[in-house]
């Protein structure tokens, strides 16, 4: 059984930036609420680094998810919801790679399952391991589910 979930890198980078952000927002908050004289870029630093942290955590809480695919099904994990999916692989109503070049050399590869019950997963290159192995069992096991998802019926 194949198992993609977030990389390491990723999650402490998300991290690292959400520690560094709280603790700025903390220390603003305390300067606003003890400090007499506060400076106008206290308040912008709270304006701005609040809505931009909170937007980061809840994105990042809410879509990592670890994915199972073997034994002809897969399985979608969303542990911080205690939600588990189960889809057998004719339940797939489409896949996708799609590849974009971001640069001279660089790509951005994302690997997309549209489901027949509406529901999708992505999954990015960079971001989750076992990405190769995924692509490789949907094209083993389902080669004909393999279509451009907008063409979907």
């Amino acid at each position: 059984m194949i198992t993609a979930r977030p990389q390491t890198r990723t999650l402490i980078s998300f991290i690292l930036f959400l520690g560094i952000a709280y603790s700025i927002a903390g220390v603003n908050v305390y300067i606003v609420l003890v400090d007499p004289m506060v400076q106008w870029f206290n308040y912008l630093i709270l304006a701005l680094l609040i809505p931009i942290a909170g937007f980061v955590t809840v994105k990042v809480f809410s879509r990592y998810k670890i994915v199972r695919m073997g034994h002809r099904q897969i399985e979608v994990l969303f542990p911080q919801f205690r939600i588990q999916r189960k889809y057998g692989l004719e339940e797939v109503k489409g896949w996708e790679e799609t590849v974009v070049k971001t640069g001279k050399t660089a790509t951005y590869k994302e690997l997309e399952v549209n489901f027949q019950d509406g529901r999708t997963i992505r999954m990015g290159f960079r971001e989750y391991t076992e990405y190769t192995n995924m692509l490789n069992y949907l094209a083993k096991k389902i080669p004909k589910a393999r279509k451009p998802l907008n063409q979907l019926p």
